[in-house]
């Protein structure tokens, strides 16, 4: 489904690292052991950033900040980057597996935003919110940036940024 709503100009290959990077957190923290709570996976491409290229991340080099102009922030540097389209799925025996909707009234949900453009760019950044709590505490939300980094024909992971709501 998500491979189907690219266009040209965005690489295939990223939302498998970024699918693998999220997964290589949860395994990590254990979540299928720890977690009683179902854990679903909103998966989307933005292509409207908030001023990519005037708020830096400084992180191995800079990466653009990788904010939005959605939810309660608006304009400015918290704004939630707004989905062109979305798909779901729900962490299921360590890994993903696509679903067509959420399940359960205690569910965590982990909202990734893909850059778009990304088949001509080398580096991107990653904006990912747990707006319902994160596994270790579902009371708290936590926003993660993901820098990457393309070396060669692959993807590689340079830095993470945490920030707790």
């Amino acid at each position: 489904m998500y491979q189907e709503n690219l266009s040209e100009e965005d690489d295939p290959e990223l939302r498998s690292f970024v699918m693998g990077c999220l997964a290589e957190d949860l395994k990590f923290q254990d979540c299928d052991l720890k977690s009683m709570h179902p854990i679903y996976l909103r998966l989307g491409l933005c292509r409207h950033w908030l001023r990519p290229h005037q708020t830096r991340w400084t992180a191995d080099g800079g990466f653009a900040w990788p904010t939005g102009y959605g939810g309660n922030e608006g304009y400015s540097r918290m704004g939630l980057p707004e989905f062109d389209w979305s798909v779901l799925y729900r962490w299921v025996d360590n890994d993903w597996m696509s679903v067509k909707k959420e399940q359960g009234k205690k569910k965590l949900i982990l909202r990734a935003a893909i850059p778009a453009r990304t088949a001509k760019h080398r580096q991107a950044a990653i904006h990912t919110l747990w707006d319902s709590g994160f596994p270790f505490s579902p009371e708290q939300k936590l926003v993660r940036f993901y820098g990457l980094r393309k070396t060669g024909e692959r993807w590689v992971l340079k830095a993470t940024k945490d920030i707790f709501l």
